[in-house]
């Protein structure tokens, strides 16, 4: 795990789910206010509460005083780094904080070395991204951390980063020794039966594996119902799946972004999750408007029910699955809250005109080493069969409550592992910046996305409003005259 360049590139997101609650209960000796801004609000205004900080009274002796202001003022200066505070985008933290926070910790540890500020400090020096300093001091101090949920789940989260998956076993075991280590944190979980499945194994809890190998579940194609039948076969068809609520928010947008790049190039196809009259009228009327990317339409039936956002993200490749045969095209399955920026045929170019394309992050963990939000698949063989394994876990996991966030995206990753070797030299992996873009940042990507923040402000949120006057004059008047 030498550098640990896995670790500190991936994204802050990652950082977070580990730290943002931090343990300190020597903070009772200080004003509630004071604490409260800085661990329940998480702010960051050190200017302005270090001195707030420094100059409370309390009623410790000198060296303990000192040690809990020092911890207090190196968390204030780490809540910068939140994901949330640069609005999801990858903002490097900055050096010279880094240093104070640092160096307020060595300080606070040498004046008091209890459990509690050394597994805060750990956490603080995770978020901030100090991946060396973190590891050492859990390497220096291992026996009394070695019982610490916190550090435990950092310390698994890094080894399957780096793919050192002899020392995710340990972890793992120690995790699953003790049940209250782990509790209801499905990150957890996840990391857990990730790393079981790379080590070889075949989870049958909360996300069930056992259908990367068992072919006999085929899932029920016939569920779906056409609106709009597909009459034209020539062109690559974007595939965009949601439900009524995220069309008006994300998918129209979407589909004027394809229009204003593509109108020439590419399809549209909208699967609708509950789709109803009001609805299906009102894309009738988009076709009306934008003829040229001859849009088509399907509706599934999903019930209201716990995690239907995951239902939502996850059906859609079982039914990219059957729309490989019925469409007779290749298929272009985009997520609903992206904007397409180039042309397609440029890109595919690029990518050697490949006919099966996902995307690759060597910085993102194992569940998301395939996106969702970027899939390219000509009908062949090859990509029958993955969409085979990934149809079939997904429609499983489903039947089986095991309602799981990420599960799109574990299918997609694993599902990779189970095809012939010969046949996994058949997937042109493109860096995932050139395809689906999160900062704006990448010169010249095929479409941004939102970040983790779904109202950031920025280029995507100004190029949507763009479309948006440009186009929905056109579906305005589709509809005035329907």
């Amino acid at each position: 795990m030498s550098q640990f360049s896995r670790s500190r590139g991936m994204h802050q997101f990652y950082r977070d789910v580990f730290t943002r609650i931090i343990y300190l209960p020597e903070t009772d000796a200080l004003p509630a206010h004071i604490v409260a801004e800085i661990m329940t609000f998480k702010s960051a205004d050190i200017a302005r509460l270090e001195p707030m900080i420094r100059e409370a009274q309390t009623e410790l002796d000198a060296d303990k005083d000192v040690a809990l202001k020092n911890m207090l003022c190196a968390l204030t200066m780490a809540n910068l780094a939140l994901d949330g505070k640069q609005q999801g985008r990858q903002v490097a933290y900055p050096a010279e904080l880094s240093e104070r926070v640092t160096q307020n910790i060595v300080e606070a540890l040498k004046l008091d070395d209890n459990l509690n500020y050394l597994v805060a400090a750990i956490q603080i020096l995770f978020r901030i991204n100090e991946i060396n300093s973190a590891l050492f001091l859990i390497s220096n101090n291992l026996s009394l951390v070695s019982e610490s949920a916190p550090v435990l789940k950092i310390l698994l989260l890094i080894c399957l980063m780096e793919e050192d998956y002899n020392q995710a076993q340990v972890v793992i075991q120690a995790l699953t020794a003790d049940s209250t280590l782990i509790g209801e944190d499905q990150m957890t979980l996840l990391m857990i039966v990730c790393g079981i499945c790379k080590l070889g194994g075949l989870p049958e809890t909360f996300i069930d594996f056992r259908p990367l190998v068992d072919a006999s579940h085929t899932p029920d194609y016939s569920r779906y119902t056409w609106l709009i039948e597909k009459q034209h076969r020539e062109k690559t068809t974007v595939l965009v799946a949601c439900d009524k609520g995220y069309y008006f928010e994300h998918a129209l947008t979407l589909i004027y972004s394809v229009y204003e790049t593509n109108r020439d190039t590419l399809d549209v196809h909208l699967h609708i999750y509950n789709c109803d009259d009001e609805l299906h009228q009102h894309v009738q009327a988009l076709a009306r408007a934008l003829p040229e990317l001859h849009i088509s339409l399907t509706h599934e039936t999903v019930e209201t029910q716990p995690g239907l956002n995951v239902h939502y993200a996850s059906r859609r490749f079982i039914f990219l699955r059957h729309a490989l045969e019925a469409f007779e095209t290749p298929v272009l399955a985009l997520d609903a809250d992206c904007l397409v920026r180039r042309g397609w045929v440029d890109v595919h170019a690029e990518a050697d005109n490949a006919r099966f394309i996902l995307t690759s992050n060597e910085n993102a963990p194992l569940w998301e080493q395939v996106l969702g939000g970027f899939v390219y698949a000509q009908p062949d063989a090859v990509t029958l069969r993955y969409f085979d394994i990934v149809a079939r876990f997904i429609d499983e996991n489903l039947r089986a409550q095991n309602v799981r966030w990420f599960l799109d995206q574990v299918a997609l990753s694993f599902a990779l592992d189970y095809l012939p070797p010969v046949e996994q030299l058949a997937v042109q992996r493109v860096p995932s910046c050139h395809l689906i873009e999160f900062d704006q940042g990448f010169e010249n990507p095929f479409s941004w996305v939102v970040t983790t923040v779904k109202n950031a402000d920025g280029g995507y949120q100004q190029y949507k409003q763009e479309l948006q006057q440009r186009y929905g004059a056109l579906l305005e008047n589709a509809l005035a005259t329907a």
